[in-house]
Formats: structure tokens, C-alpha cells, sequence
């Protein structure tokens, strides 16, 4: 089935809107994009399509939160079993099922390997080695770290994300923004309790986490605006596919699975990868990224949640008032985004 287009031409259409919506979202068929025009409806006619979009966004994100802390769980689990390089391959070698079914459900198979340019596979390179690099690290956190306070470090990654852009992009970032990044270097250093007895060295894995993930997220800026989000994904996949099977091959550190449920629980953590990866992609295409980006701040308190209940952890103390003064950082720089956008 070839891709088709869907045009929506509306004015003024706060009464039929909705239920165009819910007729194209219905249907069998799902290749398909739906573009819709407005012709400057001054009803509530815009504001019914955007919340459409948003609502299904956010709990798109939402579910990939989850997805990512629950992959991690697992991953925390299986660690005492297995080494960090054997569990990134099978990490990134499932995670292509859900990506390569996506790309076969919309006809896309094809597509991935059409027009790719040796610019595009260099800059999906380096992202691979950043991807392996944030996994890496976020394995290393969680199995020597309580689950919460390492996956709340590695949510420190907009702080890197504007370093990142000074240095590479040559961004200027006023005040509002480095009294951002100062005030969630603070919580870092709060969380970790550098000078107290109870500071690990594993905290600084996920901050080298969060510094990977913000390098990856820069590196999109000088990919080719006409490469399709899934053909940068599944490239970048691969690569960190290959990187983490040469750092298996190198380490020399590989125990063979040991029962089903072991071998069930790899390819469900791979899985849970990719989908979280799909439903980023999907929910940062429909909806503005200022307007999600606060709600990525889920991860941490299901992150506690999620501690709690398989590890029987209660890090409150050492997490606050840390991981609230990297929230307070986040929201500045997406408040301070909006400003500068609008």
C-alpha cells in the first residue's frame, strides 16, 4: 500500500472538527499523512486540533518514560548475571524489531535504504557512539547506584545541552538560561554529597550519561532537515548495534544466558527500548518540544516509584532537595525557550 495524503481545508469548523478527527484516526488504512489547512477560523476550531495532537503526544511520551525506566529495571536485574556490554547488545540488537516492524507497517522498509548520504551516516556515526556511550553508562549507574537518584542525575542532560551549544552551535545564552544550568549543578551536587561520606564515584556515571544523551540531541542539528526521523534512528541503531558487539568482542566478558526467562527478559528490554524510541519519535513530530518537554520530568518521580517497588529503595533524603532543583533548571530553560520563540 503506497502512502497517501489526507487534506483537511476547514474554516471556522468548531462543530465538525472533532469528529473529522476521530473518522481519519478510525480508519484501517495507516499510511497516510494528514495535513489540514485553515483558513483563519476565529472560532475554537484551532484550539480543538491542537489539543487533539497534544494530549495524544503527551501520553505518547508518558508511556515512553515508563517504557525507558522499565527496560532499565530490567537491566538493573539481569546486571548481577551479566555484563554491561552483553546487556547493550542485546539491548540495541531488540530494539530494531519494534523500529524495522514500524518501517514495515508504514511501507518504509524500502526507504531506509534509499538516498542515504555519507553525511548522513557520519553524523549517524557519532550518534551511535553517543547512544552506546549513554547506555553504557546508565547500566554501569543503576547496577551500582540506587535505581532513583541514578536515573534522577542522568535528567541533568538540558544543563549539557546548553553547554553543548555554546561550544559547538556558538549559541548565546543569556542570563536566564546559565542561572539555569548553575541552579541544576547545584542539585547535582547536592544528590551526589561529593564531601559526605555516602558520595559514590558511580555518580558520575549517569551525569557522563546525561552529557552523551545532550551530545547526541546537538549532533541532530547538522543532520539534513530531509532525512526522515525513522531513517536517522535506524542508522543510529546500527551503529550502536556494531559498537556494542566490538566492546563485547574487546571485553571478553560474555556468560551464556541461562534460562528462558533470562533470554525472555533481554529481548523485552531491547524491545521496551525501541518502542520508547518510536513513541519519542511520535510524540516530538505532533507537538512542540517546549510544550512536552516539562512533562519528561515523569521519569523521575516513576523512577522513584519503580525503585521502590523492585528494590526496595528510599533514597528520599539524598534525592531532595537535589533532584527538585534540577526540575526548577529544566523549566527555566523551557520557559526561557518560549520566550526567545515567541
Amino acid at each position: 500500500m503506497e502512502k497517501i495524503s489526507i487534506i483537511t481545508i476547514c474554516y471556522n469548523s468548531e462543530r465538525t472538527i472533532s469528529q473529522t478527527l476521530n473518522s481519519i484516526n478510525n480508519q484501517k488504512y495507516k499510511n497516510y499523512e494528514h495535513i489540514i489547512i485553515d483558513g483563519g477560523s476565529s472560532d475554537n476550531t484551532l484550539n480543538l486540533i491542537n489539543k487533539a495532537n497534544i494530549y495524544l503526544s503527551i501520553s505518547a511520551l508518558f508511556f515512553g518514560l515508563i517504557f525507558i525506566d522499565l527496560y532499565g529495571v530490567i537491566g538493573k536485574s539481569l546486571g548481577v548475571y551479566y555484563s554491561t556490554p552483553q546487556l547493550t547488545v542485546f539491548r540495541n540488537l531488540f530494539a530494531l524489531i519494534p523500529i524495522l516492524g514500524l518501517a514495515a507497517l508504514t511501507k518504509q522498509l524500502s526507504v531506509l535504504f534509499k538516498k542515504v548520504s555519507s553525511r548522513l551516516l557520519y553524523l549517524c556515526l557519532l550518534r551511535g557512539i553517543c547512544f552506546l556511550s549513554v547506555q553504557v553508562f546508565y547500566f554501569i549507574s543503576i547496577i551500582n547506584m540506587d535505581f532513583a537518584i541514578a536515573t534522577t542525575l542522568a535528567f541533568s542532560s538540558p544543563i549539557f545541552i546548553i553547554l553543548l551549544s555554546v561550544i559547538l552551535l556558538r549559541e548565546n545564552v543569556g542570563i536566564y538560561r546559565w542561572t539555569a544550568v548553575a541552579i541544576g549543578f547545584l542539585g547535582v551536587i547536592l544528590i551526589m554529597k561529593p564531601n559526605s561520606d555516602i558520595f559514590n564515584i558511580y555518580a558520575v556515571f549517569p551525569l557522563i550519561c546525561a552529557l552523551s544523551w545532550a551530545a547526541s540531541t546537538v549532533i541532530l542539528k547538522f543532520i539534513p532537515k530531509d532525512s526522515s526521523v525513522l531513517k536517522i534512528n535506524f542508522y543510529t541503531l546500527v551503529f550502536s548495534v556494531i559498537g556494542s558487539i566490538i566492546l563485547l568482542v574487546s571485553s571478553s566478558n560474555y556468560t551464556y544466558i541461562q534460562n528462558n526467562q533470562h533470554l525472555s527478559l533481554l529481548m523485552l528490554m531491547g524491545i521496551l527500548g525501541g518502542l520508547a524510541s518510536i513513541l519519542f519519535i511520535f510524540a516530538y513530530r505532533t507537538t512542540s518540544p517546549s510544550i512536552l518537554a516539562p512533562f519528561e520530568y515523569i521519569g523521575i518521580p516513576s523512577s522513584i516509584l519503580l525503585g521502590w517497588i523492585f528494590f526496595s529503595e528510599k533514597p528520599f533524603g539524598q534525592l531532595f532537595p537535589g533532584a527538585l532543583l534540577i526540575i526548577l533548571a529544566g523549566l527555566i530553560i523551557i520557559w526561557r525557550e518560549n520566550k526567545l520563540k515567541a
